[in-house]
């Protein structure tokens, strides 16, 4: 039989070290510390660097950069155009339209389509507050009765139809208006000249307006041109070869009955009616 050593338990013993704090010198001392960087960036504009510190600051991404300008340039362009076929004096109004499909409650059943309105002439930090824009109107919302009847062409056709209907009621007194009116401001009175610049929304309601497919997997996905869905990534792709979705375009299409083959639904556009507003649809 082997015996059980039994081990004795050892008691710690507290160790007390004396120290003291001395102070070390540096090795190595700096009187001035010199830091130049070159690669600072050279912007063409005051405007256009603050623009950027926009972008930076709200870690906005290059596609969102790209179309805040294009849509600031379309502004100037059409601004200018318009500027020169009225009188000495005369200022442009420039009334934007924007459209967007929100929800009434948590459950998203009920939904609603507004439109509001709001003027390019009022500057940008003032124009995003709630009250330099108007609730222009509600267009109607067709809804099925089941998912057969929601996926049916007799259905989204009618879904089209009244859409454009609606938009011409909303529409057809600022469209129809030719004329000229004084407008009150803080600095005195303008002699005006209203005309609608553009209209903003969201893929479903640029498809909407432009009668185009409401898809990005279509042949040409795009609301504003006639380029391959495989092309659109071309950084190479030029201007010359970038056909534009004007409305002799699409006219001519809808007549030719080859309005499916550039993803086009085979309607009569609204705005084709109306030379300075249909340039883009």
């Amino acid at each position: 039989m082997k015996r059980k050593r039994k081990r004795k338990k050892r008691k710690r013993r507290d160790i007390e070290i004396e120290y003291s704090l001395i102070d070390i010198e540096p090795i190595l001392t700096f009187e001035s510390l010199d830091i130049r960087v070159t690669n600072i960036p050279e912007f063409p504009s005051e405007e256009f660097g603050n623009f950027m510190e926009l972008l930076t600051k709200w870690n906005l991404s290059d596609a969102c950069g790209n179309d805040i300008l294009k849509f600031s340039k379309k502004i100037c362009r059409d601004n200018e155009r318009v500027q020169k076929s009225l009188p000495n004096g005369a200022n442009v109004l420039s009334v934007i339209l924007y459209s967007d499909t929100m929800t009434r409650d948590h459950l998203g059943k009920t939904s609603e389509h507004p439109i509001y309105l709001t003027l390019g002439n009022i500057v940008s930090w003032r124009r995003n507050r709630p009250d330099a824009k108007i609730l222009l109107g509600y267009l109607p919302i067709l809804k099925a009765k089941d998912i057969s009847q929601k996926r049916s062409k007799s259905f989204r056709l009618a879904k089209r139809v009244l859409y454009q209907y609606a938009l011409n009621i909303l529409t057809r007194s600022l469209l129809d208006y030719n004329g000229e009116f004084d407008l009150q401001t803080d600095n005195g009175i303008k002699w005006c000249f209203p005309f609608i610049s553009v209209m903003l929304g969201d893929l479903p309601e640029n498809a909407a307006v432009t009668l185009t497919f409401n898809f990005v997997n279509c042949h040409h996905p795009c609301h504003k041109c006639l380029v391959e869905c495989e092309k659109l990534n071309n950084v190479e792709l030029t201007n010359d070869r970038i056909i534009l979705r004007t409305p002799e375009n699409m006219r001519c299409l809808v007549e030719q009955n080859s309005a499916q083959q550039y993803s086009l639904h085979d309607m009569k556009n609204i705005f084709w009616n109306y030379p300075y507003v249909s340039r883009d649809f």
